[in-house]
Formats: structure tokens, C-alpha cells, sequence
């Protein structure tokens, strides 16, 4: 699982900086939970959005910025 968990982590972390077309699934607390086309839904990493006051819609595609990863989650900002 360490192993799993390091190798998650870096190709997430291969993410940071690049600009992706993502859809939001829904919010959760003060995220916008999204995921790109390279992520299945329950399976692979979410792409989590501050909502900051923010309205973003479920099932609508927005552009955002890779801020930073961690094993399981990237986090992004609308760009």
C-alpha cells in the first residue's frame, strides 16, 4: 500500500501546473468536486475546487489550474 501510495502520489504530482477541462460532479463542505477526462468517477483521483465563494454548476466544464496533488486528490483553482 506505501508503494501504491508513493507511486499515486507522483504521477499526480506530474499534474501540478498543467491547465485541464474538468466537470464538476458536486460539492462537498468548501469543494467543487471535479474530474478530468482522464478520471473515472469513483475510481480515480478527484480534483477538488475551493468553493471561495465561488458557483460553479454540476455537469458543466470548466478550464482549472493544477495547484497542487496529493496521493489521492489534485486541487485546482478556476482559471
Amino acid at each position: 500500500m506505501r508503494l501504491q501510495s508513493d507511486l499515486s502520489r507522483e504521477n499526480n504530482l506530474r499534474r501540478v501546473g498543467r491547465t485541464e477541462r474538468v466537470i464538476i460532479d458536486s460539492r462537498q463542505g468548501d469543494f467543487y468536486v471535479a474530474r478530468s477526462q482522464y478520471d473515472s468517477p469513483e475510481v480515480d483521483q478527484e480534483i477538488l475546487i475551493p468553493a471561495d465563494g465561488k458557483r460553479l454548476f454540476r455537469g458543466r466544464f470548466y478550464e482549472v489550474r493544477i495547484t497542487d496533488a496529493s496521493e489521492y486528490d489534485l486541487y485546482g483553482e478556476v482559471i
